[in-house]
């Protein structure tokens, strides 16, 4: 099994479109897949402390926010469940074709790929701070690819135009649907003090 992880790992970063079709071709029922994004976002949430006590932040860029583990966990889970369900009906808007348990479990896989540039940012920030954020910014772009590709396989999209579409859409809708609850949510705490 490890020998299998690692080696699509491999194909991910390799051939993004391959590892994509391998992913579409596995049948996990809906529970694994929530298990499986659920393991992924509190491992990248523990790995993200991990960094930080190793490395703590200046106290004048420090973020109150990403100091408490739980609003951590929080934003970056429900972050991607609303990428998981944004992903599915904006694709299926655009023509897509995805089963919902194929974009889950692809997401699941992209947060675990997520977590290997985490610990590989950590043992890179120990021998070169400056390559370390060079390989963050890197892995950044190229996991927009991975993503489009993911989506281009996952829908049966013929151009990658529309996996970007799927993408910008869904962020918009994202950063729309956190802006009108932030503006809620802080209206309300202003009115309770």
């Amino acid at each position: 099994m490890n020998a299998q992880l690692t080696e699509l790992f491999w194909l991910t970063v390799r051939d993004p479109a391959q590892a994509a079709r391998i992913l579409c071709g596995v049948r996990l029922d809906r529970a694994t897949g929530w298990t499986i994004l659920a393991l992924a976002v509190i491992l990248n949430t523990l790995a993200y402390f991990g960094s930080i006590a190793l490395f703590p932040v200046p106290e004048e860029v420090n973020i109150p926010l990403f100091t408490k583990p739980f609003l951590v966990l929080t934003m970056l889970g429900s972050t991607t469940v609303i990428f998981v369900f944004a992903f599915y009906w904006v694709g299926h808007s655009l023509g897509g074709k995805a089963p919902f348990d194929t974009i889950l479990l692809m997401l699941g896989w992209l947060q675990f790929m997520r977590l290997a540039i985490q610990i590989g940012s950590v043992v890179l920030m120990t021998l070169a701070p400056a390559l370390s954020q060079l390989f963050v910014m890197a892995a950044g772009l190229y996991g927009l690819w991975v993503v489009l590709n993911f989506l281009k396989v996952a829908h049966d999209f013929e151009t990658l135009g529309k996996a970007a579409a799927v993408v910008v859409m869904s962020a918009l809708g994202l950063t729309v649907g956190l802006s009108v609850f932030l503006s809620l949510f802080t209206a309300t705490v202003i009115g309770m003090s």
